[in-house]
């Protein structure tokens, strides 16, 4: 028998989201609508969709290996210089070179307790450990107690804080994360790395998150991680890339595998980035989705977290009396898949992603089903009394 390390064969696989397909041939249904992924509900950008036409044509041809075209494109964009920049196979990839580059297996990485679980699994396949600090009582980063934590275990070779946070939509603010980096900075001589994951910094409203480009520039142990797979619709094509110091960068290239991002995603990333309206009707969006929900699981007495991401956080149990992983099975026979989020740590939430209007007005209806029957019947004596008054 062919040998397996222990810390492989303990693994536990990553689990995506229902796809839509399996949904409509499992329940035998027509219309399925997907709040599971935190995907754009408005789909790619027009122009990365034009981008993608033409590039098909030349799909025999390998990718360009220095991602050029893409490379110049990020760095006017961000006023940067190619050499402080990585780009990867999605963001996974990214979070995956930095634990191969800088870790040994007997290493450890820190994150928090509901961090995204992709830290976690790919310092488990490299034979490095997790050790995750607890959350604050309002689900956020304890800065505080990461720091403690890097200064009692030499072992530690990174850690990853993602701002806002997957699944929990809190982020840690400026004055946070400033006093967090210059407190860790001088340990070890700074040969502790602190990846900020900011996946979903084109969504954010709250004025006092920290700008990671300025910490990336301030903090040569610092490297942020962005992505094309959100606001810019391209989850399917797999980019993302890193910005930080060029000696950083530069060691993590040289294991990266040449021709690790497709010619599509590399062609398609470009004109995304390019198609500053797209962004903005997609920010536009999100922000009134949002505020839809908050509006109607309020009135549905339904608990919830604020979120700077494109989903939100709800408490299942409080709000409907189920776990979330009943409320996930329910929903999907009425073609609505919503996202359980018991593996990590909170079988009581649900995570839903902000869709079209259309869709979430559909999904509000669906969770209403899973109200109580008294809280259903409070409800609509309310909705009557409400629109008597208007006659």
């Amino acid at each position: 028998m062919l040998q397996v390390p222990d810390y492989i064969r303990r693994l536990v696989p990553y689990v995506p989201g229902k796809p839509i397909e399996e949904t409509k041939r499992e329940f035998g249904i027509r219309r399925v609508i997907k709040l599971a992924s935190n995907e754009n509900p408005l789909g790619p950008s027009p122009k990365a969709i034009q981008a993608v036409k033409a590039s098909l044509r030349d799909a025999h041809r390998y990718p360009d290996a220095g991602a050029f075209r893409i490379k110049k494109a990020l760095c006017n964009h961000l006023s940067i210089r190619p050499e402080s920049l990585i780009i990867g196979n999605g963001s996974n990839e990214i979070i995956d070179l930095l634990i191969r580059t800088f870790s040994l297996p007997g290493d450890s990485i820190v994150t928090s307790q509901m961090a995204f679980v992709a830290y976690r699994l790919c310092a488990q396949i490299h034979g490095v450990q997790t050790v995750e600090t607890p959350l604050t009582a309002d689900l956020r980063f304890d800065l505080r107690a990461m720091a403690d934590t890097v200064k009692k275990n030499d072992r530690i070779r990174i850690v990853f804080i993602a701002n806002p946070n997957n699944p929990t939509g809190t982020y840690v603010t400026k004055d946070e994360l400033r006093t967090f980096l210059r407190e860790v900075a001088p340990v070890r001589g700074s040969s502790v790395l602190v990846a900020l994951d900011y996946a979903y910094w084109e969504y954010v409203t709250a004025s006092d998150l920290p700008d990671p480009m300025e910490l990336a520039s301030e903090f040569p142990n610092v490297i942020v991680m962005r992505t094309f797979s959100k606001i810019y619709g391209l989850a399917g094509l797999r980019l993302g890339y890193g910005v930080g110091n060029p000696d950083v960068i530069s060691a993590v290239e040289k294991i990266r595998q040449p021709f690790n991002v497709n010619s599509i995603a590399l062609v398609a990333a470009e004109a995304a980035l390019s198609d500053r309206a797209f962004v903005t009707r997609s920010r536009k969006l999100n922000r009134e989705g949002m505020k839809f929900w908050q509006i109607h699981l309020t009135q549905m007495n339904v608990p919830f977290w604020p979120s700077q991401g494109n989903f939100i956080l709800i408490d299942a149990f409080k709000g409907f009396g189920k776990s979330g992983g009943e409320i996930y099975q329910n929903c999907l026979k009425s073609g609505v898949i919503f996202r359980p989020v018991a593996n990590y740590g909170m079988g009581q939430a649900l995570r839903i992603s902000i869709g079209t209007s259309a869709e979430n007005s559909l999904a509000i209806e669906t969770l209403k089903k899973e109200l109580p029957t008294a809280q259903r019947a409070l409800n609509g004596s309310k909705k009557r009394r409400k629109t008597g008054s208007k006659k």
